[in-house]
């Protein structure tokens, strides 16, 4: 990747990371808001340490990203300690200002919207500031469905540590933020692309075909068989998805077999 390219990356992830910042100490941290993964970690040893939260943010995420170093390119490697610098900066210089608004619903919408559109434009530019991000992305396709699980599993515990610590109206609060930048995150990254790739890998290539030809009109291009033999036979399959139904077909070929591999990516023209 050029040096004009990687000049062109570096301000949004600036943006995105500053963005993150704010989204956690104007909005949400003043009212004992946390989300999930390791930036939810970081509030609840920021609240029994009364360590600056930007330090604990560079000092938890660090390890991950030095165990995951041989797997990011040069790029990847300076977008993300750039990014996650800059984040725990801007947080560690913000923390004594007080909050923008003193409403904790208001505050929770505003605190998810600006931490996702931070955290999705950092990763739509090359980087990662929270490490379960960096293992939700680098997942092998094989393991995306457990990778998935696992970290919604440990998103809830952070969330429901933070109800034991904070109180549980702080921790509906959560949710709502923690939901926000969910979908948020996801909407920086892709902007209003609809279309989806779909690569499916499964033992019952047939049978899903047939469901997704006959309900939703899909037509599936077969790419190739993966390994097995005989009836066991794992088939490699492609098709192309508008994102507001994939749920619903997703159900749909999980319910045919739980076993699948499944992996998506935004379709361009």
């Amino acid at each position: 990747m050029s040096t004009m390219r990687v000049s062109y990356r570096i301000p949004f992830v600036i943006i995105g990371s500053l963005l993150s910042a704010v989204g956690l100490e104007l909005f949400l941290v003043p009212h004992n808001m946390l989300v999930g993964g390791v930036t939810g970690v970081s509030v609840l040893f920021s609240y029994f340490t009364e360590m600056r939260l930007g330090l604990l943010l560079f000092l938890l995420n660090l390890p991950f990203v030095l165990f995951r170093y041989r797997q990011f390119d040069s790029q990847t490697r300076l977008m993300t300690f750039g990014g996650l610098s800059i984040l725990s900066l801007g947080a560690f210089f913000l923390h004594p200002t007080p909050p923008l608004i003193d409403n904790s619903f208001a505050a929770a919408v505003a605190g998810g919207v600006a931490l996702g559109v931070g955290i999705g434009m950092v990763l739509r530019y090359g980087g990662f500031v929270d490490a379960s991000d960096s293992v939700a992305m680098l997942a092998k396709p094989k393991n995306m469905g457990k990778t998935g699980k696992g970290l919604w599993v440990f998103n809830g515990g952070v969330l429901l540590a933070g109800g034991f610590v904070f109180g549980w109206d702080e921790a509906m609060y959560s949710i709502i933020a923690f939901l926000l930048a969910y979908r948020m995150t996801d909407f920086s990254m892709n902007g209003f692309n609809l279309t989806r790739m779909v690569w499916v890998s499964s033992e019952s290539g047939k049978e899903i075909s047939d469901v997704l030809r006959s309900r939703f009109g899909k037509e599936v291009v077969f790419l190739e068989n993966t390994e097995g033999t005989g009836t066991r036979q794992r088939k490699l399959m492609l098709y192309t998805v508008n994102r507001l139904e994939q749920p619903r077909i997703m159900r749909e070929i999980r319910g045919l077999d739980p076993e699948c591999s499944v992996a998506t990516h935004i379709a361009h023209r």
